[in-house]
């Protein structure tokens, strides 16, 4: 029994750490769909081009790390193993090891936290982008030239649409709905998760944001002077802020158009920003299509 006893106890210390680093993310992604949830159904989505490749090389590169992580445990464990039940055995158990090994979880735990919090975001921020990119699809149809992720000074522009009536630089904002404000949103409003704009603020059922209006008015505004530069013609890019899910009104006048994914194809091409040519078209796409191939170093903006 004693020998049972210390086989036991040896293989919890060894398997502790990653049943810590998994039981945090279990809790967070319970808390998580218990309080939230996405602002659009992925399902409902319309596959990107070499999208299950893209799902193929993602599964393949997480085994080759799964296998990796295997082939250390595999020569390292029966070792670590044997050493442990030693120690149990002779009472001998290294406890100044002890303080290294709680502040070593702890900061594990921190980093699980952590990225696991950057990765709901990431993933968040990716589907509503998507949405947005599935209904440009119909702008294309409408003669538009519709570019995505441009990368910039530092930030990236997340879609950028250019017709005969204006550039119109696009920002996506994904938002998860908060399951609690379901019920009261739709019993005083009658629109289930309504966003509506209110003398500069963005008032959602339960918080107000006034950050993505300044950012994609002053992203618009580098769109606007590196392309009248790069023309050399003037050029004014038009700020449109989109958040796929909601549903978005209006109480006094928005600057530039404050949209639901839904609206795009119909609300751009009502915009007159500015009366282009064909020929001021194809300069301006030129450019953008030249940026697009470009390598820069953006990184990634909270969504």
């Amino acid at each position: 029994m004693t020998s049972l006893f210390t086989n036991v106890f040896a293989t919890i210390i060894l398997l502790s750490g990653m049943f810590l680093m998994v039981l945090i993310m279990h809790l967070m992604l319970r808390y998580r769909d218990h309080t939230v949830k996405l602002p659009v159904d992925r399902e409902q989505l319309q596959r990107i081009p070499a999208f299950g490749l893209q799902q193929q090389i993602q599964d393949l590169q997480f085994d080759l790390i799964a296998g990796l992580t295997m082939a250390v445990m595999v020569v390292t464990f029966p070792f670590a193993y044997e050493s442990i039940v030693k120690h149990i055995s002779d009472s001998s158990f290294p406890t100044a090891f002890a303080p290294i090994v709680i502040v070593g979880l702890g900061y594990c735990g921190h980093k699980t936290w952590k990225n696991f919090s950057k990765l709901t975001k990431l993933r968040l921020g990716h589907t509503a982008e998507i949405a947005t990119a599935n209904e440009l699809i119909g702008l294309q149809a409408l003669g538009y030239q519709v570019f995505h992720d441009i990368q910039a000074d530092g930030f990236n522009i997340d879609h950028l649409a250019i017709g005969k009536n204006g550039v119109f630089a696009i920002e996506t904002k994904g938002r998860h709905k908060r399951k609690r404000d379901s019920k009261s949103t739709s019993a005083t409003q009658g629109k289930d998760y309504q966003l509506f704009y209110k003398d500069g603020r963005l008032c959602f059922p339960s918080w107000t944001e006034t950050k993505p209006i300044e950012q994609a008015t002053r992203q618009a505004t580098w769109v606007s002077q590196w392309l009248t530069k790069a023309t050399g013609q003037q050029v004014f890019s038009s700020p449109v802020l989109v958040f796929p899910g909601w549903y978005v009104t209006s109480q006094t006048r928005p600057p530039f158009p404050i949209l639901n994914h839904k609206q795009l194809v119909k609300t751009i091409p009502a915009v007159r920003t500015q009366t282009l040519t064909q020929q001021q078209v194809d300069a301006i796409v030129y450019q953008v299509a030249q940026r697009c191939l470009s390598k820069s170093e953006a990184v990634f903006q909270d969504q």
